[in-house]
């Protein structure tokens, strides 16, 4: 795991207290902000790391195949069970099971999962015969729980059995000096990973990825770095290879585009500005300087001024 910052030593601190227990931990956080790898550093510092650790995303099947995956089945409990087979929670006996995005879990399943919690025991789809399982639970969800709870969607005693110990996630955008961490641990990595040589950022592309909201969190950002590795000619990322999106909401990169590298004549940009403006004044107020002076606020005699240097509108 990658950052420095101060809320992500809360989660390291979090994850050294809960991994040599066996508690139920409830990993909470937006979605792309590391979720699964905190249930893999969970397991891998607590006594169960040599043993079995499955994972299931509960968002990616519907409900009929979910329930299939969790508990598994007896051959011929329905027309495509063609053998006999077991769920994920039989496999994750003595290990660790992590069920990903929980709260997708229709309300039938959370009610057969409860049960699964409260007895320790899980039967298969068209089985008769009760199989006792020991395993870990790891849950995770990017969704408001409580939110869920109040209106009816999630079980109340499903929230409150695997509530137990809580990790929260920051967002990327809460882990002050995270970013440039990130990115030099992700350039480091595709660059190897595509055999290519390594390439560095310009300052001013560290300070836009820093100013980013980042609504995808680590996973927005490590999948532009694996572009721009590969999408990048030569050694340096300059700020015009950055997407617009991030270009748009960048005060540095605003900066960048208005006074480029080889910088700018200062005079020439004002009187530029200075036409725009005696121009549009003077066309709002029909050619009538008096009018265009009201407009722009500022007495006669210095729009006359104006328009004397730069030959604008009538005398």
């Amino acid at each position: 795991m990658i950052g420095a910052s101060e809320p992500m030593g809360h989660v390291y601190d979090a994850i050294r207290r809960v991994a040599a227990g066996s508690s139920t931990v409830l990993i909470r956080g937006e979605s792309g902000t590391g979720k699964e790898l905190v249930a893999k550093a969970i397991v891998a510092l607590g006594p169960r790391a040599k043993k079995p650790f499955v994972s299931l995303n509960c968002a990616a099947l519907p409900d009929s195949l979910i329930e299939t995956e969790l508990f598994g089945h007896e051959k011929g409990a329905f027309t495509d069970a063609k053998t006999t087979r077991e769920g994920h929670i039989e496999l994750a006996h003595t290990g660790t099971l992590l069920l990903d995005e929980i709260a997708t879990l229709s309300l039938a399943l959370q009610s057969k999962f409860l049960r699964v919690l409260e007895d320790r025991v899980v039967t298969r789809i068209g089985g008769r015969s009760a199989k006792k399982i020991d395993f870990r639970l790891i849950a995770a969800t990017n969704e408001d729980l409580e939110e869920l709870v109040r209106a009816g969607r999630f079980r109340e005693d499903l929230y409150y059995r695997i509530n137990v110990v809580p990790v929260v996630l920051p967002a990327l955008r809460d882990r002050p000096g995270d970013v440039p961490l990130l990115v030099d641990h992700f350039l480091r990595s595709y660059c190897a990973a595509n055999n290519v040589p390594l390439k560095r950022l310009e300052p001013e592309v560290i300070q836009i990825l820093e100013e980013d909201n980042w609504p995808g969190n680590v996973r927005e950002l490590q999948n532009l770095v694996q572009r721009l590795v590969l999408m990048v000619d030569g050694p340096l990322i300059k700020v015009q290879h950055l997407p617009q999106r991030l270009l748009y909401d960048s005060a540095a990169s605003q900066e960048s585009m208005l006074i480029p590298e080889g910088g700018v004549d200062f005079d020439e940009e004002i009187a530029k500005i200075e036409v725009a403006y005696l121009t549009a004044a003077l066309r709002r107020s029909d050619g009538s300087k008096i009018g265009a002076a009201r407009l722009l606020r500022v007495d006669k005699q210095k729009l006359h001024y104006l328009c004397r240097k730069y030959q604008i509108g009538r005398e």
